[in-house]
């Protein structure tokens, strides 16, 4: 997110942040062309929800990677984002929110589970259209599957193929 000046339309940079006041943080903003000041005031609810998910005022100098910020709140337990009494519904053994060990599982690689493709079948695959590509694939493998195939032949396909009425 970034918030820009509206008198020369320049992106706002992070300038400071104000001594937090009974829970609550002030955030200032200043516009590096016309050195226009902007401050944004945070209740103690929002100031405690930045701090736990580790939320760095003003960005960093490299791009983030997708959900950067709940990966690595989730990935490493920090006991300073935490407060010490257990909130109801407190997850025993893992942290307050009882979503995350489900956000976590969906970071995971998945297990290889599904059959093997040969070369040559990975490379008629890539000859298949991209916008059903990853239909077709799909299909195949829960056709190999379904027939106890453990790896994706040319012949794997075209039986698959024939199957389909195709």
């Amino acid at each position: 997110m970034k918030f820009l000046c509206l008198e020369c339309n320049t992106a706002m940079e992070f300038k400071e942040t104000a001594t937090p006041d009974q829970g609550s943080l002030t955030a200032i903003f200043e516009c590096p062309d016309c050195f226009a000041e902007f401050a944004m005031h945070m209740n103690p609810w929002e100031t405690q929800m930045l701090k736990s998910l580790n939320v760095q005022l003003g960005g960093k100098s490299e791009a983030a990677q997708p959900m950067q910020m709940v990966r690595s709140f989730l990935s490493e337990k920090n006991p300073d984002n935490l407060t010490s009494e257990a909130p109801t519904g407190s997850i025993e053994g893992g942290g307050k929110c009882p979503f995350s060990s489900a956000v976590a599982e969906a970071f995971q690689e998945p297990a290889a589970t599904g059959p093997v493709w040969t070369p040559e079948a990975l490379e008629r695959l890539e000859r298949v259209p991209s916008f059903v590509r990853s239909m077709a694939k799909s299909s195949i493998e829960e056709f190999a599957r379904e027939n106890g195939h453990t790896e994706i032949t040319t012949e794997v396909m075209d039986t698959a193929r024939g199957n389909f009425g195709m």
